[in-house]
């Protein structure tokens, strides 16, 4: 059952991310966060989720760029983790943090799918006038469903590529934890430097700034 939640979970987070709601339910600290509670693991989710935000900052997913598909991607991360049964260990974090990273990419080439499928509907013969309302909510209702399906898909092909893989690898991957922690800080310290500039013009921005790395600090202190 919990699988079966992960993968519903993957295809509202794909619909959320472009085609309806925009609720931030695609954001990658909200789905780490729900993916945790799903595993049983809401902290290590919310951290995963929290490392996979800083790394997108960058993204902006506007007119024809390319990018990746971050939400489906933390899901797959953290469901990953959660029912491989492995140790939420620092190295195990920071492999599942790897695969995210990884499955971003690999997922993204669906969203350029999914937007040559809209083309396509975009270009088809034009319907009669007297139909042409229904006509345009038929094919509305069609991309919901597509993102909905390319979500649970890429969600159900990066869980069962992940569990094995994490089970192979975690006895194998025998970083030390301090190392492991020390990566994962390192990491985020640079991406939270480089995405500074954006949040420093003003106080209130510096506080919300300082609230965020304060709150990363505690999740890593409490693992």
């Amino acid at each position: 059952m919990i699988i079966l939640a992960l993968i519903a979970l993957g295809g509202i987070v794909a619909l959320d991310a472009t085609s309806f709601g925009q609720l931030m339910l695609s954001r990658p600290l909200v789905a780490g966060t729900l993916a945790g509670a799903l595993v049983g693991m809401p902290l290590e989710g919310a951290l995963l989720g929290a490392l996979l935000e800083a790394l997108s900052f960058s993204i902006l997913p506007v007119g024809a760029a390319r990018y990746p598909e971050i939400g489906t991607a933390t899901v797959a991360a953290v469901g990953t983790l959660g029912l491989s049964n492995a140790a939420a260990t620092p190295s195990a974090l920071l492999l599942a943090l790897v695969y995210g990273i990884i499955w971003q990419h690999a997922s993204g080439i669906s969203v350029r799918a999914g937007r040559y499928f809209n083309e396509r509907m975009l270009h088809l013969e034009d319907p009669p006038r007297a139909h042409m309302d229904l006509v345009v909510e038929n094919r509305h209702v069609s991309t919901l469903l597509l993102d909905i399906i390319r979500g649970i898909a890429v969600t159900t092909v990066a869980l069962f590529i992940g569990m094995p893989l994490m089970q192979l690898l975690v006895p194998l991957w025998t970083l030390p934890a301090a190392i492991a922690t020390g990566v994962i800080a390192t990491a985020a310290t640079a991406v939270m430097a480089g995405a500074a500039p954006f949040f420093c013009d003003n106080r209130r921005r510096r506080m919300l700034l300082l609230a965020g790395v304060v709150c990363g600090c505690l999740l890593l202190v409490a693992k």
